[in-house]
């Protein structure tokens, strides 16, 4: 499974990279690894193979070590691309099933590794819907989850329009870190109105800012307590797809700085349903300039280091270089194969993840009341997938979404292709200050699909004899 990366500049130079083995180097030259500098290994490194999850090799759920408590689907937006979408017939109980919950929670997680010593080994995420619809159960949940474990990192993903004093000051107290879900320029193709249009809620928004400043630790919990974090979190779709023209969005309206604030992305949307299908990048010409837009902006230094998922997935990959990552050490992306990470609502209903609903029969994977018969037979490890097998960018990637079938699994790696593409060519550049501009499938292989055997990367025009980036 190798690949020739042509990279250009002042000359053209032609590595071969291998994601088996994480090996990259000079097709003409010595055999020597490339390595950035940064990101050198001083020693063989011991890599654990995690299960191959697929229908036929179902996962198991124990040791507990990430908890997503699912409250229900209720959401007071009602967002074009969703992807809870086809789940919301799940609106959740009533608060008694938070207190039912918490009773039952010592039944199966105490046990856990991660809830020893005040669960600093340990994160719980509270997920809706839109979680603060959910606000009565969120508190008993918070405040009692809280004081079994007062190392653990908690979170949660909010669209940040029901936010008041009264939820920032528990939110501070409870050290509930907080993700705000915002497309920044695109944000009005999720919901007509844009909370950052509302000086009330840009208030709110800078307290809880200047709350992550004051108690927010990169290095985990303090002798203070657990961190708390606060970001912005972006999907892209065809009407968008510029992570640092939502960075310029959320930065202006809220008045601060440049470079203020932090934040993530979840990539280019992936299409759970046909409404999500239709916000996705539609033809080559909307790939190739998602394509372009990521790599320029990362190149250039637009969202590195500013968007924390856009500097991760690059060090990643020069880490992986470094230390050899064989792709059988590689789990999903999402991380929810994993045996430690499990998501749960409150009637102990386990599911494939956060956004799909124990109602779906396909999706209700067992009962923590008997853990042990729990059984993850919805998802597909991507060295189980025939395009992961084949693709380049699988390092970056890692299998896109684990559960996604027929159309939506060919739309969903579509996208992904086309974002870690992006992001392959953003590492490169780094790592050699040239421009990746093709990738060829070597010994009769193929680049995910059989009838595609090379592909154009960042194409360059030529502008008296200098080169450019062809946006």
């Amino acid at each position: 499974m190798t690949y020739r990366l042509t990279l250009e500049g002042e000359d053209t130079l032609h590595l071969l990279y291998d994601p088996k083995d994480s090996t990259l180097i000079r097709e003409d030259g010595d055999g020597d690894q490339i390595v950035h500098p940064a990101f050198t290994a001083e020693g063989p490194v011991s890599w654990p193979v995690p299960r191959r999850v697929s229908p036929d090799n179902p996962g198991r759920k124990a040791g507990v070590r990430t908890l997503k408590i699912q409250m229900g689907f209720k959401c007071n937006y009602a967002c074009a691309y969703c992807n809870q979408a086809s789940w919301n017939t799940f609106l959740g109980g009533a608060v008694e099933d938070a207190k039912l919950f918490l009773r039952n929670l010592d039944t199966w997680f105490a046990t856990a590794a991660a809830a020893k010593d005040g669960g600093g080994d340990l994160r719980i995420e509270f997920w809706g819907g839109e979680p603060f619809v959910y606000w009565a159960k969120l508190k008993i949940l918070g405040d009692e989850l809280r004081r079994r474990y007062p190392r653990a990192r908690f979170n949660v993903i909010t669209n940040g329009s029901l936010l008041d004093d009264e939820k920032i000051d528990w939110l501070i107290a409870r050290r509930v870190g907080v993700q705000i879900s915002h497309d920044g320029p695109a944000q009005k193709y999720r919901n007509p109105e844009d909370i950052l249009d509302d000086p009330e809620k840009c208030r709110l928004i800078r307290r809880l800012m200047t709350a992550a400043g004051q108690l927010g630790d990169a290095d985990g919990p303090s002798n203070d307590g657990p961190v708390f974090g606060f970001g912005f979190g972006t999907v892209l779709t065809r009407w968008n797809c510029s992570l640092a023209a939502v960075r310029r969005h959320i930065e202006d309206k809220l008045a601060v700085p440049p470079g203020s604030i932090s934040s993530n992305t979840e990539e280019i949307l992936l299409p759970y349903d046909d409404d999500a299908l239709a916000c996705t990048p539609q033809s080559d010409a909307d790939h190739r300039a998602a394509l372009h837009t990521l790599f320029a902006e990362a190149a250039n230094g637009m969202t590195v280091p500013g968007c924390n998922s856009v500097r991760g997935k690059i060090e990643d990959f020069l880490e992986s270089l470094g230390k050899k990552r064989p792709l059988a050490a590689l789990g999903q992306k999402c991380g929810m194969d994993r045996e430690d990470t499990i998501a749960v609502n409150l009637m102990g209903e386990v599911t494939t993840c956060h956004n799909v609903s124990a109602d779906d029969p396909h999706h209700n994977l067992g009962n923590v009341r008997d853990l042990d018969a729990v059984r993850l037979d919805t998802a597909h490890h991507h060295q189980t997938r025939d395009e992961c097998r084949s693709c380049p960018v699988v390092q970056l990637c890692k299998g896109s979404c684990m559960f996604l079938e027929g159309k939506y699994w060919q739309a969903a790696c579509d996208v992904s292709f086309t974002y870690n593409t992006a992001m392959l060519a953003a590492a490169l550049y780094y790592l050699t200050g040239m421009t990746l501009t093709r990738i060829d499938a070597l010994n009769g292989a193929f680049i995910r699909r059989p009838d595609t055997t090379s592909t154009e990367v960042i194409r360059l025009a030529r502008t008296d004899q200098a080169d450019a980036i062809d946006a």
